[in-house]
């Protein structure tokens, strides 16, 4: 049975601020986000991974400093960059953006999964995309492997509600907070589990 160890990234100051930053902003990580990538290493650091996987995006790499310093090698899947949040990226919070932000949520709460802001993705083109990635992973996956993969909150979300059967309409089912670990076991009849879900425990 393969372990698939999927985590967000440590905090940026867009995070701090809440900010969208999508997969159009390619931020670094601040030094609490620094700090929670290490403490992700210092508990899971003695884990032999088989492969471990960032985004595109460098505040995934920046997350993973301590495993690539310690000699792993870190491979890109650009296919778990950001969901695309079009003009909401890098805009102030205000309410005119909170109201749209809401809006889009509920329409996928009813299920219009192809609604999406302007100039942004819907969830069926983000899993579209991430798809191949996913299943570029665990194609090549032994059934005993253990797999590290840094990437962001929205896909996450997308990634674990199509994995575990949920649906995109049930995808705000997956929190996320900075470094979270979510712990999915993966048999050869294609099932995940999930073992552990937004897991911080290697911050307190």
């Amino acid at each position: 049975m393969a372990h698939i160890y999927l985590i967000r990234h440590g905090e940026t100051d867009y995070n701090r601020r809440n900010i969208v930053q999508g997969g159009g902003i390619d931020s670094d990580l601040n030094d609490t986000g620094r700090l929670q990538g290490a403490a992700f290493f210092k508990q899971y650091g003695h884990i032999s991974f088989t492969k471990i996987y960032c985004t595109a995006l460098k505040r995934t790499r920046q997350t993973l400093a301590a495993f690539a310093a310690q000699g792993h090698e870190i491979a890109e899947l650009p296919e778990l960059n950001e969901f695309g949040w079009g003009i909401m990226e890098g805009v102030e919070g205000d309410d005119i953006v909170k109201a749209e932000f809401e809006k889009v949520l509920s329409a996928w709460r009813a299920g219009d999964l192809h609604a999406r802001v302007p100039a942004g993705e819907s969830p069926l083109e983000a899993w579209a995309r991430a798809e191949p990635g996913i299943t570029r992973v665990l194609t090549d996956a032994g059934p005993d492997d253990k797999i590290l993969i840094c990437a962001h909150g929205r896909i996450m979300r997308v990634v674990l509600a199509q994995l575990t059967g949920y649906g995109l309409r049930q995808m705000d089912l997956f929190p996320h907070q900075n470094t979270a670990l979510n712990l999915l076991n993966f048999d050869a009849q294609g099932r995940f589990r999930i073992h552990k879900l937004n897991d911080v425990s290697h911050l307190q």
